[in-house]
Order: structure tokens, then sequence, then C-alpha cells
């Protein structure tokens, strides 16, 4: 997306950096994953003994995040169709006097399963095919006669992406036309051959839609209602319009001026059959359980659906939650719109689902989905602590401004100042804004991102979902170099290094020029020369010292030392 604050999202709106985070860990011991518990639990058979054990973990964390302002919306788990969490937080004034487990929230692009669901049931009934041309209904898309219904629905199309043209943003909260939206994807060049590989694009599932209509000869409204509402008994989804809050539909809010402020609605025109479905949590659940009992496909077509091609099924992703001692296959899809963020996850083994709608968000959805997920195996939930959030003065903020680059990613950063508030974005991406929390440290809570910078050495790490990667500055390269170590000299320090009391191997290689060292397991890290045989990496506090005679080095991190001898 080109705004953080707009988008419809399938892959995820707000982890904006989710194909950025991709690498190792870059710090030896600098960065933890959460650790999971290996003891096996039973799934649970009392709802009530679960919901009591539920109510108890998640009423407090839930509580910190309304206290801190960081989430609006509803939240659900239900196993076997039985509700056993379900938790509201809502703005004080807003929605007085309607049942909190029937508000109603825009889902953004969780739409995309339903639309692929009609599209199955249209293959099912020998109407169209996955090898059917786009050229069949749309010639002039590019790559029409190449492109099939099977490409779009898992995104391996190549069609470009609508909502990421800047244009985008003059028109997404007006009336738009079918004839105008599809001239605008026709303009468009391919972003890849069909097939060649997979890409998120809003355009693929407008299309369907569009087609969808083309082959009934009914509206994209009327097809849910009758071949999906209506079967699984939904009462409470519709494709939304202009929000009308005497229906229980809510609006969305972001944090200004310390404040939630409702944000302006999109025209749902414009997203259509890519991410215009309002819902409620329940008639979620009621959805992807029936979706999964093949009260709407049959088996080989949602075989068909589940079907994972570089990550991307039709109309679904998949995940896995680890539980003891084996991991729980899950499929899932998330969204966003306005400033609404939205999460469905089923795993059929278990028959739980999971649904998270939030129409004012400044955390990490993921951590709230998790939550759920380990409240209901038992394992405990911390309760949030926050640091508080500073202002600091523009002359602190300009130095960080600048092209970054990483050895463990292939995604550039650029850090910009606009307004006195600081921004990121990777290659390609849309930017966010960065939360100081003191001057060096920063974040993008929403997508749970921690931003550390070395202004010493003009670099930052970024770490997401227990990951990180280190990026430096590319207008100060040579200022890292200020003590030219020869290369020759570098080379004496090229190896593997062990030792019997530290769990890692470290290996030393040379990159354009540069010491870089890498952990077992992990990713690699620039080495700052401090003198000809001693080198830093401040963002870990890891300083390494060379011995050539005694063919080792000595690693001190955070005080510690160890000294590893050359293989």
């Amino acid at each position: 997306m080109k705004n953080y604050r707009t988008g419809i999202l399938g892959a995820a709106r707000i982890a904006l950096l989710c194909t950025l985070v991709t690498s190792g860990v870059a710090a030896i011991a600098g960065a933890t994953t959460k650790a999971v518990s290996t003891k096996s639990i039973e799934i649970v058979e009392n709802a009530d003994v679960a919901k009591q054990r539920m109510a108890t973990a998640l009423d407090p964390y839930f509580g910190a995040l309304a206290e801190h302002d960081r989430l609006l919306g509803s939240i659900a788990l239900y196993q076997d169709g039985k509700e056993i969490y379900h938790r509201a937080l809502v703005p004080s004034d807003d929605n007085v006097g309607i049942s909190r487990d029937q508000l109603k929230y825009k889902v953004g692009s969780i739409t995309k399963t339903f639309t692929a669901t009609l599209v199955l049931q249209l293959v099912e009934e020998g109407k169209l095919s996955l090898e059917t041309k786009l050229a069949t209904f749309y010639p002039n898309v590019a790559n029409a006669d190449k492109v099939t219904i099977g490409h779009m629905l898992n995104h391996h199309s190549g069609i470009h992406n609508y909502t990421d043209e800047p244009d985008f943003m003059t028109y997404y909260q007006t009336h738009q036309e079918k004839a105008v939206l599809v001239e605008k994807i026709e303009s468009f060049a391919a972003d890849f051959e069909p097939g060649e590989k997979a890409a998120y694009s809003n355009s693929n599932y407008l299309l369907l839609g569009y087609i969808l209509e083309h082959l009934t000869d009914k509206s994209y409204a009327e097809l849910l209602a009758e071949r999906i509402y209506k079967p699984l008994g939904m009462t409470n989804t519709l494709l939304g319009k202009s929000i009308n809050p005497d229906n229980a539909e809510v609006y969305s809010y972001q944090i200004q001026d310390k404040k939630w402020q409702q944000v302006p609605e999109w025209d749902m025109s414009v997203a259509y059959s890519a991410g215009a479905i309002v819902s409620t949590t329940r008639d979620l659940d009621i959805f992807i359980r029936g979706l999964f009992e093949g009260k709407l496909l049959n088996k080989s077509s949602l075989d068909t659906m589940l079907e994972l091609e570089n990550g991307f099924g039709q109309g679904i992703f998949g995940t896995k939650y680890k539980h003891g001692e084996k991991e729980l296959q899950g499929y899932w899809h998330n969204g966003g719109i306005e400033a609404f963020v939205s999460h469905l996850a089923y795993y059929p083994e278990v028959d739980i689902s999971v649904v998270v709608l939030t129409n004012g968000l400044n955390y990490d959805i993921r951590k709230v989905y998790e939550a759920l997920l380990d409240a209901y195996f038992g394992n405990e939930i911390p309760v949030p602590e926050f640091s508080k959030v500073v202002d600091l003065a523009p002359e602190l903020l300009e130095p960080l401004q600048g092209h970054y680059k990483s050895e463990t990613h292939p995604l550039d950063i650029t850090i910009t100042l606009v307004d006195k508030q600081l921004y990121a974005q990777a290659t390609g991406q849309g930017g966010f804004p960065l939360s100081a929390l003191d001057e060096n440290n920063f974040e993008f809570v929403q997508a749970g991102i921690e931003i550390r910078f070395d202004r010493d050495s003009d670099m930052f790490e970024i770490k997401q979902g227990g990951r990180a990667d280190v990026f430096i500055k590319v207008t100060n390269v040579e200022k890292e170099k200020s003590i030219n170590v020869p290369e020759k000299t570098l080379k004496q320090y090229v190896g593997t290094y062990q030792a019997d009391n530290f769990p890692l191997d470290i290996e030393i290689m040379i990159k354009n020029g540069q010491l870089y060292a890498q952990a077992t397991g992990q990713s690699a890290f620039p080495l700052t020369p401090i003198s000809h045989n001693k080198f830093k990496f401040t963002l870990a506090d890891i300083v390494i010292e060379f011995d050539v005679e005694k063919r080792h080095l000595t690693i001190t991190q955070r005080g510690q030392p160890t000294i590893m001898g050359k293989k």
C-alpha cells in the first residue's frame, strides 16, 4: 500500500514489512523468540472451564490494551461453534445501547475468501474453470490471453495492483463505476509473466467479482446473500455502503493528538469484491466453519482452495500454531480498510476459529490472535507493558534521515522526516510513522516493528516477529570505515571460530571490503573497526578482538567475554 492508513489488505496492511523481515536474527544473543511449552495439552471438552480460564488469562491483557489506547474492536475465539471468549472494546460514546456482540466491522480483504468461494462454486457448476483465460472477459488487460482464473485466485497473475497507484488516493472516497476501474486496470503493464511468481494484487479480486456478475447476471451483493449468507444463516453480514450506526456498524479510528479520532470512509465501490464486506465475529465463525464443513464447496473444491503455491492459496493462506510437540495447521485471511484491521483463522484439527475485528489499532494484531490461542491452550498471557512515547526535537531526528541498505535483505529502507514525524519506507512498500521511545529507539506498534539507531555508525537494527536485520546508511558507508584496515589484514581474520562454552560457531567473512560476522543459523552483521584488530557491532553491544598469532578471537557481548578458537 502507498499509505499505511488506507488500503485493502491481503497478506497484511499493518505488517508493511512482512516481506522485509524474513532474514535471521542479526545479533548473536540480541533477539529472542517466544518460547512455547512442549507439554502436550488436550483439547478442553468442557466449554465452561475453557471460558473461565480464557477470561482469567485475557481480561487483564485486553484491559491493558484498552487503558493505553492500543485497540478498539471485537475479539473472539470459538470452538465447535461455541463462543469460548468474546471481548468488545469500544469508545465510551460509540454505539450506545447496541449489544456489543452484534457490532459490525468492515473486514477488508477477508472479503476475498468469500469471492473465491463464489468463483469455485461456479467452477463446480461448470460455468467457469480454473483454466479459463481472463481474455474471455477482459481481453485488454495485460497478458489476458495467458492469465487464468486460477492465476487470479492465488495472486500469480502479474496483474498490477490498482490500489498501489498514486492516483488511487485521489478517488478512493468517491463512487467509481465498474467501467472506470476496469479501464484503470487495463492501462497497467504486467508486473510479471503469469505463473512466474506470486504478488498480492487487489486487481485480481475486483475483476473476479465483475466476472461473477457477468456469468450469473446478478450483483455481487445478491450472490453473497443467495449463495453464502442464507445457506449458512448469517444474519449480520452485508456488502458495505456508507457506515450506518443504527445498524450496529462501527466507524474506524486512529490516534491523533493522543485521542481516538474518526477516520474518513472509503466509497465501497472502490473496494467491492476485493474488500467491501461488513460482518461480526459470530458471522465470520459461521462462515469459516461452514466452508470447512462442506456446506459451501465440495471436498475437491475446498482442497483446491487450500493448496498453497508460494504461500498463496485460492483466497486463503496457510499458517501453523505450535501446540505441544506438534504444529496445528491453520488457514487464514486478514484485511484492512480505512483504520479497520481484521484477522480470521480456522484450525480444522481442533475445530477452533479465531476472529479479531478492530476499528482502532495501535498494536501488533498478531500478538492479539496469538494471545487468544495461547490462552485457550493454557499458556501464560503476560500483561503488556508500554513504553511512553516521547516528542523529539527535529534537530535530533534530522540526522537519522537517509537511504539504508542491508546485506541480509534485498529491500532498502528510506528514513524521512515530514512535519516533525519520522517515517520509514521499504522499497516498493508504503511509508509508516515511527514513534520515538527515546533518542535512538523507535516503534511502529501496529506491525510490531522496533527500530534502534546507532548514530555513530549510521546504521539501525529493525526487529519484527522475533527477527532482526541491520541496515547501513548508503551515503555514509565510508564513515563506517574511518579506520582503514587493509583487506590483506582483514583476510587474516576470515574463518570459522568455536568454543566449548559457546553454543554457536561464528563465521568471519568479507563482503564488499568490509568484515562481517555470522553466528550459526543467524544473519550476518557488519563489524565496524575500532582498531586494526578490534571491531564492534554497537546495536548488539558486541566487540570482537582478533589475535592472529594465537588463532582466536575474543567476543564480548554485554560485558561478557568469550574466547573462541579458529577451526
